[in-house]
């Protein structure tokens, strides 16, 4: 009887993790063009705890004096992958999103790249608690302009060792997995955890850790770094994590017109601007001290006027948030 009523008590303990589990799968975590991450260097925070019901407390984590990363997906034609990462110091990364995974095929830095022939597995569709897979990753490294040619190669596991909530600045939670990838060779190894929400395209939360590995396999730690996602995106709108500015574009495609709804927290001077996805300015469609909550409507037609990507940048006091639109017809 003992026996039973203990099965019930983990029986009904469990329940409430089969609705909060987060699941990935290519619809919500897939890449594609016309997709944009903001992320900010915090101080870092250790990853925590593995398991079930973790509660991973990130809200003091404290943004580091420097310049956000925003990094762009676009449709990439080139033989190292589907889609390109642009990040805005100039670097690319490149992915393949097919139907049972996410692939990772190289990168561009400068003048160096790195080309993969066999490439790193970063996401398996579905990913779910508990999911755990590895393989092994190989490429050429080249220099442009020089004969420099370095063959690398090593092994990747990927363990989705923990789920429960995790704790953001402002107040701000969510149900999560966490996510446990390894990459390295023998003289090399980068340990990164990422926490994933249901309705999140990228990683909420990322804590990362490289070591040096000696030919006794003792490891020392290089550096140690965390990064917040700046812009939580959900099916219920856009919330900013980094300073309470909450804001939603609608409709994307769009045709002629542009809404954007927002809500600024105190009195800020508030600029709205479209620019073209070279990075030249087309107009400014607003300029305005304001507070609360808004709304703007604009024909921007007259300025995107040919088919493809806009970018609409908008400032709240210092912060600065861009925002990728598609012109589809």
């Amino acid at each position: 009887m003992k026996r039973f009523i203990t099965f019930l008590l983990i029986a009904s303990g469990a329940i409430p993790l089969l609705y909060s589990q987060v699941t990935m799968t290519k619809a919500s975590h897939g890449f594609s063009g016309g997709q944009s991450h903001e992320c900010q260097a915090v101080q870092y925070q250790s990853p925590g705890e593995s398991g079930i019901n973790c509660v991973w407390d990130f809200s003091k984590a404290a943004a580091l004096n420097v310049v956000e990363s925003i990094v762009n997906l676009s449709e990439d034609n080139s033989t190292l992958g589907t889609i390109t990462a642009s990040r805005n110091d100039g670097c690319e990364f490149y992915f393949a999103t097919t139907e049972s995974a996410n692939e990772y095929w190289g990168y561009k830095a400068g003048n160096q790249k790195l080309q993969l022939t066999e490439p790193i597995v970063k996401t398996k569709y579905p990913q779910i608690y508990g999911t755990q897979f590895s393989g092994k990753y190989a490429g050429t490294i080249t220099i442009e302009g020089t004969d420099y040619k370095q063959h690398v190669e090593g092994v990747y596991s990927t363990d989705v060792d923990g789920m429960g909530t995790i704790l953001l600045p402002n107040n701000l939670s969510f149900p999560a997995i966490r996510v446990k990838t390894i990459e390295g060779n023998a003289s090399f190894e980068r340990v990164k955890y990422l926490w994933y929400a249901q309705d999140v395209l990228l990683p909420l939360f990322v804590s990362l850790e490289d070591y040096s590995v000696a030919a006794d396999g003792t490891k020392k730690l290089l550096t140690s770094e965390s990064f917040l996602n700046t812009l939580a995106r959900s099916s219920t709108g856009i919330q900013s994590i980094a300073n309470s500015f909450s804001y939603q574009v609608s409709p994307n495609p769009f045709k002629d017109e542009i809404q954007l709804t927002y809500t600024v927290t105190g009195k800020n001077l508030v600029t709205v601007a479209l620019y073209a996805s070279d990075g030249s300015k087309l107009t400014t469609l607003l300029s305005q001290v304001q507070s609360g909550a808004q709304s703007l409507s604009k024909d921007v037609s007259k300025y995107a006027q040919a088919p493809g990507v806009y970018l609409l940048r908008i400032t709240v006091g210092d912060k600065v948030y861009t925002e990728k639109l598609v012109k589809a017809y």
